[in-house]
């Protein structure tokens, strides 16, 4: 039955009343991708954290919602987009719920795994809702913009959000919110999401395909991980790191042989569509490296609160939100490479800026590269997300839009555990050189190396200001490595769009009227 039987809505109206609904239910999983940062501190001092477990509390989230994203991109074409949604928003609060009872990192790190599932249920099936509620190429183009803009938004609202609580109640409290958000999205689906019937019938989901995925990523993110501690050529990391390379071949092989695949590798001989999600991904991952590095650089080296730390990340959203207003009007007049390379030139610039922060430096000081990066994200993504669904037949594009959420998880979990490691490995060199630090003995020096956050914590109060100045100094060092190595790879990817990218990529209603994958895009 109809859902405006029920309702008495007028169904043009519906249809953005349910845009609202899809929209809230991203933001809070993007949300969820970004409101543990600014908590690190705390989490690191309260649950005695090391390094390494904040950067699981971080991806754990993201290497489980990378990996499911591919199930569910099958799930969606199999169940239903509406049902698909449900159970994952369901999922999610329920696992939020149980997050924010967690009484160790143990717990903590499991239950912001199974979160991650809820999350890779949701994601694809609201860009596939969107896909079923708005065939006008006009209408598509605006939905995109305001679902590209809800995602910039929640990855922005996250550590403001996340400050705020902090300030009044415990840590637990950033995952609880998420409980009543999912309450509502219940309602409103129950309501107002159409019931579409699935797109294939067939019963079978590749699940060695998606083991041999989650167990590979999980392989080699605790190999750039655990490094900087444990030795770049230390045994464990090399066995990790290249038996998590060799699943992950397995699982290319496997998709190439499975009946229902995973992942459809055929997708990626459209160029837009290739091109497309690999910039979506570097440029998550430069973003969410940054994001975890910045928001321990507020609290640590400019030792601002919780409360502070996310409200000075504000205008990074304000921006994120003024490009994603701007890219339809961006796509309209320049098209999708322009504006994609415009926003690429953004992000550059600003993780360049943002790699040249030093000791001394200001919050203001840093804030235009802050800025530049979130006006950047902002344009290039509608842009991006367009033209991959445009690539793609309607039957695929559950699997498709799976795909690309989930090299964007991918991308983010990676870029956590690069720059994160790179922090770390310069982090603790300078913290090894420095003669006031040696001079401490164990276990201090022991547990200044393994974790940032109870070193500041040990240092604080004054009773060690050359202490204070080493740690300062490794951090920002680090930071420094870190998005230079980000601004680097947004440079590439720059240069890889402008030769790799379609001039003129099939026309959007040609693939859907034709039912088939898209025709070859001509060469630039």
């Amino acid at each position: 039955m109809n859902p405006t039987q029920h309702t008495g809505i007028n169904p043009d109206r519906r249809r953005w009343i349910a845009l609202i609904v899809l929209s809230l239910a991203l933001f809070m999983a993007s949300m969820d991708n970004t409101i543990l940062n600014v908590a690190l501190p705390t989490l690191g001092r309260e649950l005695g954290a090391t390094t390494d477990e904040l950067q699981w509390t971080v991806d754990a989230y993201q290497v489980t919602y990378a990996g499911f994203l591919l199930v569910a991109g099958g799930l969606v074409d199999r169940w239903g987009r509406t049902r698909t949604f449900v159970a994952g928003v369901a999922v999610f609060g329920l696992c939020s719920l149980a997050a924010g009872l967690s009484t160790n990192t143990t717990m903590l790190i499991l239950a912001r795994g199974l979160t991650g599932i809820g999350a890779a249920l949701l994601t694809p099936s609201t860009l596939a809702l969107i896909s079923v509620l708005f065939r006008r190429p006009g209408e598509r183009t605006t939905a995109f913009a305001i679902w590209s803009g809800a995602n910039s938004a929640g990855a922005a609202v996250g550590p403001l959000l996340s400050g705020g609580l902090l300030a009044h109640f415990s840590w637990g409290s950033i995952f609880l919110i998420n409980v009543p958000v999912a309450a509502l999205c219940l309602v409103g689906a129950v309501f107002l999401l159409p019931r579409v019937r699935a797109e294939r019938d067939e019963d079978h989901i590749d699940w060695p395909g998606t083991g041999l995925s989650i167990a590979g990523l999980c392989a080699v993110c605790w190999a750039v991980i655990s490094a900087p501690g444990l030795g770049l050529f230390s045994a464990p990391i090399i066995f990790a790191f290249l038996g998590g390379i060799a699943l992950l071949v397995g699982f290319v092989w496997w998709q190439h042989h499975a009946s229902a695949p995973l992942l459809r590798l055929s997708l990626f001989r459209s160029r837009p569509f290739a091109v497309s999600v690999a910039v979506s991904g570097l440029v998550t991952a430069g973003g969410a490296g940054a994001l975890f590095v910045l928001t321990q650089f507020l609290q640590f080296v400019l030792q601002f609160t919780p409360w502070q730390s996310g409200l000075s990340i504000m205008p990074v959203a304000a921006m994120m939100l003024v490009g994603a207003i701007l890219a339809p009007i961006s796509l309209k007049r320049i098209g999708i490479k322009r504006a994609v390379i415009a926003g690429l030139i953004c992000v550059a610039l600003g993780f360049t800026l943002l790699s040249l922060t030093h000791v001394g430096m200001t919050y203001l000081q840093m804030l235009p590269g802050a800025m530049f990066f979130g006006l950047g994200a902002g344009l290039l993504m509608p842009a991006a997300t367009q033209a991959v669904m445009d690539s793609l037949p309607s039957e695929s594009e559950g699997a498709g839009s799976a795909t690309n959420s989930a090299l964007m998880q991918v991308g983010s979990a990676m870029g956590v555990a690069i720059t994160g490691s790179l922090l770390a490995w310069r982090y603790r060199e300078v913290m090894s050189a420095d003669a006031a630090v040696r001079g401490l003995g164990e276990p201090l020096h022991s547990d200044i190396l393994a974790s940032v956050g109870r070193a500041f914590d040990l240092s604080s109060g004054g009773a060690h200001p050359d202490i204070l100045a080493a740690l300062k100094r490794g951090f920002v060092s680090g930071m420094q490595v870190g998005l230079g190595a980000s601004a680097a790879v947004v440079v590439l990817a720059t240069i890889a769009v402008a030769i790799f990218f379609p001039r003129h990529p099939v026309a959007p209603d040609e693939a859907e009227i034709e039912g088939s994958e898209p025709k070859a895009s001509p060469a630039p």
